[in-house]
């Protein structure tokens, strides 16, 4: 699954991925609340950043360019 980073739209980005880190951390068996506080601890590039370690190799985040968001 791939995911735009449009960063116009980046709340309601931001908003979509806490949704599917829910969805993967019950999956996955995770600790749902530690991951979800770690995403909504800082800004949203952080959220994007830390998704990306958690999640990175489920769902791909690309940016504008529709390049893989790396960084």
């Amino acid at each position: 699954m791939q995911v735009q980073l449009d960063q116009k739209d980046a709340d309601r980005i931001a908003e979509d991925l806490l949704e599917y880190a829910e969805t993967l951390c019950g999956a996955l068996g995770m600790d749902c609340d530690k991951v979800l506080n770690e995403l909504k601890a800082k800004d949203n590039i952080h959220l994007f950043r830390t998704f990306n370690l958690y999640f990175g190799e489920y769902i791909e985040l690309l940016d504008t360019e529709n390049s893989v968001f790396t960084d």
